[in-house]
């Protein structure tokens, strides 16, 4: 039941916005989407959905050079703490993000930035689409999905 509410989500992702979906099936089950040149992947075992990542960045992104990591908070409680002294290369307000997912910025030699989300478990259309927009909000400027459904 829940390998069918994922790929229900993003077949309606796909359609609702236009955009031509991928899917790749094997050990793993990969969604991959590409809108303005910035590609979303969506990867997880199907045995295990819990054990699934969420990536957005450009399509020419190459070999990560520089990678920072926060964790997710648990129980309430912060997970780890990015040092002071350590100077971020993305926007802290992907922090956020860290109330649900471990995130995980990768930047690679031509300042392209991929962010991953871990674990990353579509429920419903609003707790998928979120996550998506606010980090391509931030990072480049539009809207990833479009927030209007039609019934």
């Amino acid at each position: 039941m829940e390998l069918k509410r994922i790929d229900n989500l993003w077949h309606f992702f796909a359609t609702q916005n236009q955009l031509f979906l991928k899917k790749k099936t094997g050990q793993e089950v990969a969604y991959t989407f590409v809108k303005h040149n910035i590609l979303l992947t969506h990867l997880f075992n199907p045995r295990f959905t819990s054990q699934s990542v969420l990536t957005i960045g450009p399509e020419s992104f190459e070999l990560a050079v520089e990678s920072q990591a926060a964790g997710r908070k648990r129980f309430g409680l912060p997970g780890q703490a990015i040092k002071v002294h350590q100077r971020l290369f993305f926007p802290r307000d992907l922090l956020r993000l860290t109330a649900h997912f471990s995130v995980t910025v990768e930047r690679d030699r031509f300042r392209n930035i991929r962010v991953s989300l871990e674990p990353f478990v579509p429920q419903t259309i609003i707790k998928t689409y979120q996550p998506v927009n606010f980090i391509s909000e931030i990072l480049w400027g539009f809207r990833y999905f479009s927030e209007t459904i039609k019934n």
